[in-house]
């Protein structure tokens, strides 16, 4: 037995002639066994999309929002020292990306968050299958019509059912995060906003650091480099 899987779907099962004289429950063990053992090795960068787990990314940024909050402490520190030292009514603007933080947090947690375990995919035929999130197979029923026709007829057959079961799914797990407000148009929705508002926030901060320059400038004082603080 072979199966063969290319971007998380399945594209041949290779069924040895012998195996067809078997009762149809033994060939779906064999069958379901080889099938599941292929999504098992493949890696998710095979997948046909990427895998992210949203939980895990979500406390990455947590960490790189601390890391960037500590470091533009720095950078404001040093400013409003320089400032204070060369022009006293200078006020040094804060550029504070910690919302968008906690909003694109938010986004992953709420997609990471959706209970998907108890969704399933199926299909109907002479060859029928149950896949489950992962994706893994969990049910497979051969027929005894399904196995008219030889292995090359039966593969065929499987590959249809299997992959039947897996839009089955994919359509099932969509409706779920649509349900719960993750779905794929509110969450492509939700980072545009997010853009939009970074660009926003950054072109404010650069009209408010020249607006500072400005007032240094004219009480004749140059500020100095604080790259180090960064």
């Amino acid at each position: 037995m072979r199966a063969v899987l290319t971007r998380g779907r399945l594209v041949a099962v290779g069924i040895d002639p012998w195996l067809t004289r078997e009762p149809p429950e033994t060939v779906a063990a064999q069958v379901a066994e080889a099938v599941d053992a292929a999504f098992a090795a493949e890696s998710p960068v095979d997948a046909a999309v990427p895998f992210v787990e949203p939980l895990a990314l979500a406390r990455e940024l947590r960490a790189v929002r601390a890391d960037l909050d500590a470091r533009m402490a720095r950078v404001t520190a040093s400013i409003e020292v320089s400032a204070a030292a060369l022009c006293a009514g200078a006020e040094v603007p804060l550029l504070d990306f910690g919302e968008l933080f906690d909003r694109l947090i938010a986004m992953l947690e709420t997609i990471g968050g959706v209970p998907d375990g108890d969704v399933r995919g199926t299909s109907e035929g002479p060859v029928s299958a149950v896949c489950a999130p992962g994706p893994r197979l969990v049910a497979l029923n051969v027929t005894a019509r399904a196995m008219y026709g030889g292995p090359r007829l039966l593969g065929e057959r499987v590959v249809d059912g299997v992959n039947t079961a897996l839009d089955d799914l994919r359509h099932g797990l969509l409706l779920r995060r649509a349900e719960a407000g993750a779905g794929t148009e509110q969450i492509m929705a939700g980072v545009e906003e997010l853009r939009r508002a970074g660009a926003l926030r950054m072109r404010g901060y650069v009209r408010d650091m020249a607006a500072m320059m400005s007032q240094v400038k004219a009480a004749g004082v140059v500020v100095g480099d604080v790259s180090e603080a960064v």
